[in-house]
């Protein structure tokens, strides 16, 4: 059936409650599913604390700031700061992070200063399988460092940041989901978020890898032996779009699947060059990086770039029966 729904307009009076900025594109892991490990999509830089104070003063409506992009956030020396600003101003803070730069006194920081929650991408169960995907050798000290920082925040009573595990599954870890939730159990984690692999044609990142449309019997009972194993040890588990697994990796059937996506309506992404993107998913999927720039907010108000003539041509083309060049993989939402 064709998705008939009114468009939605191009321009939106409203700024984002949700801003996604990429504090570095520096990072310390070389994943074979991450396009930072294959390509330069711009200069090395690190956000500086002036700024993203400078970045976010033009959204009044901030609720939620995510500090991830394209790099590893504890990387960035001026984090701690920024997140103690972000919070004084009210708004809910996370970030994703591979933790190995988690050392004690970011622990002890982390907590003072308030995040909400510390998302720790792992991929694996193994050290050999964190090898292979994540590319450094650092799943023992990725895992004592987590663990670490619960047993810290529980000892100061504190009630963030909650930490979520993150699994990227494809067809080369699949068999290791059950263990992974064994895993998150012993380490203390909160959550585990399994996500869809995007791919783009290079390292693990390939069509072959993917899981989505295409499990198989036995990839569907790793499924649900980690659905059954979450249960059973109080450990909330999550997919793509806030979804269960299964429904994660169920293809969307309509003719436009990327249609129910709200994100050119409701946030943005900044990266550490001060380039705005309409996701944090974008960089991955489009095939031409520089007309996938909307905006820079070093050069522009964002206020004149989120209704300006590329986010309005980005918006009008989303709803025609032709994704935007970023959107034409996309399927169902991405979990923000």
């Amino acid at each position: 059936m064709t998705d008939r729904r009114a468009s939605r307009p191009a321009i939106v009076p409203d700024l984002p409650t949700v801003l996604y900025v990429e504090v570095t594109n520096r990072c310390d892991s070389l994943c074979q599913t991450c396009i930072r490990t294959f390509r330069t999509l711009e200069p090395p830089k690190d956000l500086t604390l002036g700024e993203l104070a400078r970045i976010v003063e033009q959204f009044p409506r901030l609720e939620r700031v995510l500090l991830h992009g394209i790099g590893e956030p504890l990387l960035n020396p001026d984090l701690i700061p920024m997140i103690a600003a972000l919070k004084r101003s009210g708004v809910t803070v996370l970030f994703n992070s591979d933790a190995i730069g988690l050392t004690p006194k970011r622990r002890q920081d982390l907590i003072a200063v308030g995040l909400d929650e510390l998302r720790v991408s792992m991929d694996a169960a193994t050290a050999e399988t964190y090898r292979a995907i994540r590319g450094v050798s650092a799943f023992e000290k990725v895992v004592q460092n987590v663990t670490e920082l619960i047993q810290l925040r529980r000892t100061k009573n504190a009630a963030t940041p909650v930490v979520s595990l993150w699994f990227t599954t494809t067809r080369r870890n699949a068999q290791e989901l059950p263990d992974f939730v064994r895993l998150a159990a012993r380490i203390g984690a909160d959550r585990v978020n399994l996500q869809r692999l995007v791919y783009y044609g290079e390292g693990l990142a390939v069509a072959e890898q993917s899981l989505h449309g295409g499990l198989q019997s036995r990839e569907d009972e790793y499924l649900a032996q980690a659905s059954r194993l979450a249960a059973e040890l109080g450990i909330s588990l999550q997919a793509s779009g806030n979804s269960t697994p299964e429904a994660s990796f169920t293809p969307d059937e309509r003719p436009r699947p990327w249609a129910g996506c709200q994100r050119p309506w409701t946030l943005s992404y900044v990266t550490a060059n001060g380039n705005v993107l309409p996701c944090c998913i974008s960089p991955w999927t489009t095939r031409n990086y520089q007309r996938l720039i909307l905006g820079n907010v070093h050069q522009q108000p964002f206020v004149e770039i989120w209704n300006g003539p590329r986010y309005q041509e980005f918006r009008t083309r989303f709803e025609t029966e032709e994704a935007p060049d970023p959107c034409h993989g996309c399927g169902r939402c991405w979990a923000i």
